[in-house]
């Protein structure tokens, strides 16, 4: 679990819901938001990972985002010991779009061979 530095003025500008402009700052801010806000998050979520995907998102956002939302989750259930499948839902509905960069990346620069 990533631990944003206190004194700077990044945790509050993540609690009030500035864009993350790392995974650690993405898995920081899920973290607070489901901490603080339970039952209430799904859609700020939402918000937050496309605020971070960026308008062009490229392998590097996509893994990132994946990556902190899994690890968010494992420390959510261990920490709090609550269930949060929403996170691994929000992961689900961007399959698709992965895919789909996924395949345009193999056109442009070939398959693995």
């Amino acid at each position: 679990m990533p631990y944003i530095k206190s004194g700077d003025g990044r945790r509050e500008a993540l609690q009030r819901g500035e864009p993350a402009l790392t995974a650690g700052e993405l898995n920081y801010q899920v973290f607070y938001f489901v901490k603080h806000h339970l039952y209430r998050y799904e859609d700020t979520i939402k918000i937050f990972v496309k605020q971070f995907l960026g308008e062009k998102p490229n392998y590097q956002r996509y893994n990132d985002f994946v990556g902190a939302l899994i690890n968010c989750w494992v420390e959510i259930k261990r920490r709090l010991g609550i269930e949060v499948d929403i996170l691994l839902l929000i992961i689900e509905s961007y399959n698709e779009e992965i895919a789909k960069y996924e395949d345009l990346k193999i056109l442009e620069n070939g398959d693995v061979e």
